[in-house]
């Protein structure tokens, strides 16, 4: 774990008790790394828990939607999932999640990830990112000094830079064990994917974080991975420029992870 677990027990203490439906968003392999750690968590912190839809959640006291997404409108598919958990009944209580919009609805609890998602949403109670809280061990040793992964999405904030070659490792990777093995495999990443960033942290190796289209990524780096010994930069460029000058060709196209 890159964070004591007491950091987690404001989140995971009030669900003692309870019977809990844990409602997983729509995402990618980086989403299913923050639901793997949030499992870990549950069963950590002894939670009588079961992943449900809004439509099976019989016998469920509470909800609990899974954390690390977008609340807003940015992402209408968990808009509107979140509208169909409200529906039940049922308390909600949000992980922790960053804010692109508000989100003004009657949720139990709200629990944000970054400070500049309270400036949002005020009453959010912040609590890291739960993948931060995940426990993983690779016996990959690094065979690649360097891997540039970027985005390509409409949270990209890296223009032209590497166009041609970019490579999206959330397009790369199926599983969550894939995403983590193919960190190991560099010494240093350099990325705008958070939870790429993050599985590098996991796995031991060097991280500059990018920034992203909004607030998200420079605000969980100041907030929590700057202590981790995250670097954080504006461009691939800038994060070069932090570390010393690779040798020419160091930098090389990944391949899609077997």
């Amino acid at each position: 774990m890159l964070l004591p677990l007491e950091k987690f027990a404001p989140v995971f203490e009030p669900f003692r008790g309870k019977a809990i439906g844990f409602i997983r968003p729509s995402g990618n392999v980086g989403d299913d790394l923050i639901a793997l750690a949030t499992f870990q968590l549950f069963d950590k912190f002894a939670i009588d828990w079961r992943e449900v839809t809004p439509d099976n959640c019989e016998g469920c006291d509470e909800l609990a939607f899974g954390g690390g997404g977008n609340m807003g409108r940015m992402y209408h598919m968990n808009w509107d999932l979140r509208t169909r958990c409200i529906e039940t009944g049922l308390p909600v209580t949000i992980l922790p999640q960053s804010f692109t919009t508000p989100e003004d609805r009657e949720f139990h609890r709200v629990f944000v990830r970054e400070r500049e998602s309270q400036q949002l949403y005020p009453a959010g109670i912040l609590a890291p990112d739960l993948a931060l809280g995940l426990d993983y061990l690779t016996k990959t040793k690094p065979q690649i000094k360097l891997g540039v992964f970027l985005r390509r999405d409409r949270e990209t904030a890296q223009g032209s830079w590497f166009r041609w070659r970019r490579k999206d490792p959330v397009r790369m990777c199926k599983s969550v064990e894939e995403y983590l093995e193919l960190a190991a495999r560099h010494s240093r990443i350099i990325t705008d994917r958070l939870h790429f960033a993050i599985s590098g942290l996991i796995v031991g190796r060097e991280v500059a974080l990018l920034g992203n289209s909004y607030h998200k990524n420079r605000s969980i780096y100041e907030t929590w991975l700057k202590p981790l010994g995250c670097r954080f930069a504006a461009s691939p460029s800038e994060a070069l420029r932090t570390w010393e000058q690779p040798e020419r060709g160091e930098i090389i196209p990944q391949r899609r992870a077997a």
